[in-house]
């Protein structure tokens, strides 16, 4: 079976449109984009999905510089939908949340929110590690901002659904690998 790399954790952002892009394939997490993206130069992976541009936190720097730099082909597109919602531990209310802690751009998405609620906040490498961090916290004073699947897999309870400050927030997403074309997914 075909390898899929992805930046972050089971449930992140990155991982649900390696999902949608290759559902039958072994998805891979990655520390970062970078892993990600060397995983497919190596060989480890047949291909990495990540991020390019979100339409309200713009073009992703560190992912133009390694399409630009490395020797990795663009070969497939993804455009994921993304709904930030507040997530919080059982036994937890929208009253309790002090603090909000996700990806800083996750952050930046939902500031209007966070300012209205005066949340202090704190930034994760992504959104899937705020939720399991809030898990393993167990405080009802801590809250991740992420999406419904996260919560699911990491057993938080949803306070406040689609709180992103514009309703139509996409993130482009992109398939790389070592050939022009998609790779053959079948074996």
């Amino acid at each position: 079976m075909k390898k899929i790399a992805y930046s972050g954790i089971e449930g992140a952002f990155a991982h649900v449109a390696a999902r949608k892009l290759f559902p039958d394939a072994i998805h891979v997490s990655c520390k970062n984009f970078k892993e990600a993206y060397e995983s497919v130069e190596k060989g480890e992976c047949d291909a990495a999905v990540l991020p390019i541009e979100n339409s309200y936190a713009g073009r992703v720097a560190e992912v133009d510089a390694l399409l630009r730099e490395g020797p990795l082909f663009v070969n497939a597109e993804y455009e994921l939908p993304i709904v930030q919602n507040l997530l919080g531990v059982r036994g937890s209310s929208i009253r309790d949340i002090k603090k909000v802690v996700s990806q800083k751009k996750a952050l930046e998405q939902c500031d209007e929110y966070i300012k209205e609620k005066g949340f202090e906040t704190e930034e994760t490498v992504n959104t899937a590690v705020a939720a399991k961090q809030v898990t393993t916290l167990q405080k009802l004073s801590v809250g991740a901002i992420a999406s419904l699947e996260v919560a699911a897999i990491y057993g938080l309870k949803v306070l406040d659904e689609h709180i992103n400050t514009k309703d139509d927030n996409k993130t482009r997403f992109v398939a790389v690998s070592k050939t022009k074309e998609a790779p053959d997914l079948s074996a």
